[in-house]
């Protein structure tokens, strides 16, 4: 069994918290762990929307087949994306959600992407 190291750790947490600038999910407290995960590289866990809290776990278990394929920037940006879109998730279980709801998170997700993507791709010329 190998693991991975600490720089890659801090290459992980460092990555995650570019996109979450980039993204503008400044507005959640955010934790990062070095743990043993079962099937993952990484992943993010929250407790709904009021504390605006997420953990980051990086996998400290990888084996040799599986570091062939582990990119650390690709799986950060992976993970902040799940943050991103928690919302809609968390909508979708609430038991009585208004359609309102989630035509509010929908759009406030769309305009996240309005204000970031949307220029850098303008800045490029790619649009």
């Amino acid at each position: 069994m190998g693991t991975t190291t600490p720089e890659e750790f801090d290459l992980f947490k460092s990555e995650c918290q570019r996109w979450l600038k980039f993204f503008g999910l400044t507005d959640w407290k955010v934790d990062f762990n070095h743990v043993i995960l079962e099937d993952t590289y990484a992943q993010v866990k929250t407790n709904g929307l009021e504390d605006r809290y997420a953990i980051f776990d990086f996998n400290l278990d990888c084996s040799e087949t599986n570091r062939k394929h582990l990119d650390i920037p690709k799986t950060a940006f992976h993970e902040v994306l799940e943050l991103l879109l928690y919302p809609l998730r968390y909508i979708g279980s609430c038991r009585y959600v208004q359609p309102e709801e989630f035509t509010a998170a929908n759009h406030a997700i769309i305009r996240t992407m309005e204000n970031t993507v949307w220029p850098v791709l303008m800045k490029e010329g790619r649009l």
